[in-house]
This record gives structure tokens, sequence and C-alpha cells, in this order.
């Protein structure tokens, strides 16, 4: 569902191709909404249907024409209600998370090395996103509204990210540093107390 509202958006800021829309997917809310190119053309399809967006060819030298998609008044107005809804938790599926939440089953040594490539790929995403901001903050372009709001949305995945390193290192810190637990002593029954010693080397004298 969410797939509509994110072509939705992005050709309210202006019209594209579908081939445009993937690039512009994986330039900017992949890290929200990630999507394959039949479904963004599987969706523009229906969209069409519904009148939410309007296609026409645009001729290419020594290319086939493409297809340039526009938002409709009704699309935009749909794309209103959407935003404008009231924001609710949505519905998680974190398989990574799972997996993490039973780990006392794995091997302590499958997921260590689990963890340690899943927090390497977290850093690796922070980063990059760290560094889209930087470029966007050099050459920022068409100023417009929806750069705001853009920029925040990347804005907190990096935090999200921020604090996922932090939880992940500090656990995996914590898991080093954990030693074998020392031999327990003897219980209680197992010592004879220091005056029944003494009462018995007495008796044997």
């Amino acid at each position: 569902m969410s797939l509509r509202f994110a072509l939705l958006g992005l050709l309210a800021v202006e019209p594209a191709s579908g081939y445009d829309l993937k690039r512009a997917i994986d330039r900017s809310t992949y890290f929200i909404w990630n999507a394959t190119g039949p479904q963004i053309y599987n969706t523009l399809h229906k969209l069409r249907e519904e009148g939410y967006v309007t296609s026409k060819a645009q001729a290419q030298t020594g290319k086939p024409d493409k297809q340039i998609h526009t938002i409709t008044p009704k699309g935009r107005a749909a794309l209103q209600d959407y935003v404008s809804e009231p924001v609710r938790a949505s519905v998680t599926r974190d398989e990574v998370l799972l997996r993490i939440f039973f780990g006392n089953f794995a091997d302590k040594k499958t997921i260590r090395r689990e963890l340690e490539s899943y927090l390497d790929r977290i850093r690796q995403e922070r980063t990059y996103l760290e560094e889209t901001k930087a470029r966007i903050d050099a050459h920022p372009g068409r100023r417009h509204e929806a750069r705001r709001f853009q920029l925040l949305s990347l804005q907190l995945k990096v935090a999200q990210y921020r604090a996922m390193e932090q939880e992940l290192t500090s656990f995996l810190a914590d898991e080093s540093a954990e030693k074998p637990h020392a031999r327990p002593s003897a219980r209680p029954s197992e010592r004879a107390p220091a005056t029944e010693k003494k009462r018995a080397r007495a008796a044997r004298a």
C-alpha cells in the first residue's frame, strides 16, 4: 500500500518515468520503502487505471519512447489524505531482530559472527546516509519545502542506526569481557566446622 504513496509523493515533486522513479527510490526513500522495477511498473499501471496519474510518451533519440507519469489532482488529493492521517506505529516484522531475540539457541561463535556482521552493515548504511546528507548540504539544488521533510526522515534513520550501533557494540564488548565462572566452593555440608575438627583431634589423642 505504501508504495502507491511513495510513487505519488515522488511524482508530486516532478513528473518521471518508471526508470526515473526507480533511481529516485534507490537514492532517496530506499531506507524507508524500497521496491523492485516490476513492482514500480505494476503499481504505476494501477495508479493510472484509478486516475491518480496520467502517462504520456516521450520520444528518445535512438531509443524507444518512454512513458512520463504525472500526478493528477485526484492523485494529489489521495496523497494529501494519506499524509494527513494520524501517525500510527506500523506492524513490525523484522527477521533480523527475531533471530537476535532467540540468539541463545545458536552456537556462541555463530551468533557473535552474525552480530558483528550486522553491526558492520549498520555502520556502512549509516555512513552512506551521512555522506548523502553531506552531498545534499553541499549542493542543495532547488530549494523546496519537501527537502526539509526528506532530510528529517534521513536524519531520523541515521539516529536509529547510531543507537543500534551503540547497543550492539556494548553487547559484544560485554560478551568479550565475560570470564568463565569460578569453581563454586564446597557446600556447607562438605565443610566441617573448625570446632568439630578440634574435638575429633582431641578424642583421638
